[in-house]
């Protein structure tokens, strides 16, 4: 009897867990669902109160957000692919070096990581006015290259913080041993720390494409036509005469998907690139 009262207590405990936990999820996932379910409803539907849940679904603001309506959203998913790609490949180009001259070579180090941590907790609007000004001296506005190196600049300090933590984890003796074989500092680099550090620079690449993809301030202050991303896309649907929310729904559901296949693909990736960058200081 006593086992069997044990038994069901755990039973109990684990369907109130569960519970839990569902309801968690729906919580956190409430934002998510009701955009995707308002993406194929019409606009009757849409607008009709009290909300209808039964409804027949439609891909016409799909197609509007895409392909009609002026909007060009496929252009603007493009730009935003290529601006993520090159930031992160920029980032990572001058963080790896950065996090491996911090580490091992002790003196400006602190000073170079300090500062940076500082302009990444600066807001951006700070910069929004001389960056614009700058930019604009070098005909770089409405350009890939400008957004790409504000992106940059917004991921760097992120990605140096993670790498560093990665970069003290890397045993002195393989260095040491490569240095006494006659290797040279960019041997050390491409064969030595970079192969060893991989887990960590996929995580930054990850985070990295993350925050460009969804960053808002500078693609909206250095585009005007030909650059324009898919966050400051989604803004478009939104008028002085009225706010399409189905193909503003169908967009905003359309531009999650990359980061939403990121994070699920490498969410142990990305956990385990914070917890090392953050335990060693």
């Amino acid at each position: 009897m006593i086992n069997m009262t044990k038994s069901t207590r755990r039973r109990i405990g684990a369907g109130l867990t569960a519970l839990t936990v569902l309801i968690v999820i729906l919580v956190f996932l409430i934002g998510i669902i009701t955009n995707i379910r308002t993406s194929f409803m019409t606009p009757a539907d849409i607008s009709v109160s009290p909300p209808k849940w039964i409804f027949e679904p439609t891909m016409v603001n799909y197609l509007v957000a895409i392909a009609t309506g002026g909007y060009n959203f496929g252009v603007y998913l493009y730009n935003s692919l290529v601006i993520a790609l090159g930031s992160v490949a920029a980032a990572l180009f001058i963080t790896v070096p950065a996090a491996y001259s911090i580490v091992r070579y002790r003196g400006l180090g602190d000073f170079v990581l300090g500062t940076t941590l500082l302009v990444r907790l600066m807001p951006a609007l700070s910069f929004a006015i001389p960056v614009y000004v700058v930019f604009s001296r070098f005909n770089l506005i409405d350009t890939h290259l400008a957004i790409i190196l504000m992106h940059t600049l917004f991921i760097s300090p992120t990605a140096l913080l993670l790498l560093v933590g990665f970069v003290q984890e890397l045993p002195k003796e393989l260095e040491e041993a490569a240095i006494v074989d006659g290797a040279t500092t960019p041997q050390l680099l491409f064969r030595i720390l970079i192969p060893t550090i991989k887990p960590g620079i996929a995580a930054v690449a990850i985070l990295g494409f993350i925050l460009s993809w969804n960053e808002f301030i500078f693609a909206v202050v250095l585009s005007f036509r030909r650059v324009i991303t898919a966050p400051v896309g989604t803004s478009f649907f939104i008028t002085s005469y009225a706010v399409a929310w189905g193909p503003m729904a169908a967009a905003i559901t359309m531009a999650s998907i990359p980061t939403m296949i990121f994070i699920f693909v490498a969410q142990r990736t990305i956990i385990q690139g914070m917890t090392a960058g953050a335990v060693k200081g």
